[in-house]
């Protein structure tokens, strides 16, 4: 009989099933800590993207983006770019733009990803002084690009807020 026609030994059979399932682990698992860096890290970077937000900072705002960064808000795709045109050509005409980032959650993906998701409560004085105010959900997939991490995708949902 060929040998390559032969059955495969039952414990053969097993190890190619756990691996092919990713049940053994791998020598790129990621270590609890390792888990602990990226999360403090990537939060840190949504905290940096929200005091820009608030700061009305258009430019470093839009430093948080990744070139090829697009995103779903209230159901509309918006690419890179008229993201960024939006972002310059709103967020400084503002007399003041605060962003509340409630209920945060990183979920560490990989060494080069990661995703957060958050509620949120917008409250933006327009240069009349009149005040609209938002509430949603958004999630962002953050990714080290080099060695800085950039928002690659984001999903916002945006609904009225009637609250003080």
């Amino acid at each position: 009989m060929n040998a390559m026609l032969q059955p495969m030994p039952a414990a053969m059979v097993m190890l190619a099933g756990s691996l092919a399932l990713g049940c053994l682990p791998s020598e790129t698992e990621l270590t609890q800590s390792e888990r602990n860096a990226i999360a403090a890290s990537v939060d840190s970077a949504t905290g940096a993207f929200r005091g820009a937000q608030m700061a009305q900072e258009s430019e470093r705002a839009i430093a948080h983006l990744a070139p090829d960064f697009y995103m779903y808000v209230d159901g509309s795709r918006m690419s890179h770019d008229s993201v960024v045109t939006s972002i310059r050509n709103t967020l400084p005409t503002f007399q003041s733009f605060d962003t509340q980032y409630d209920a945060v959650e990183v979920i560490v993906l990989s060494r080069t990803s990661a995703l957060v998701s958050f509620t949120f409560r917008d409250v933006m004085t327009m240069a009349s002084g009149e005040t609209l105010r938002a509430r949603g959900s958004t999630a962002l997939l953050w990714q080290r690009r080099g060695d800085d991490w950039r928002i690659a995708y984001a999903h916002a949902d945006h609904y009225p807020d009637s609250l003080p």
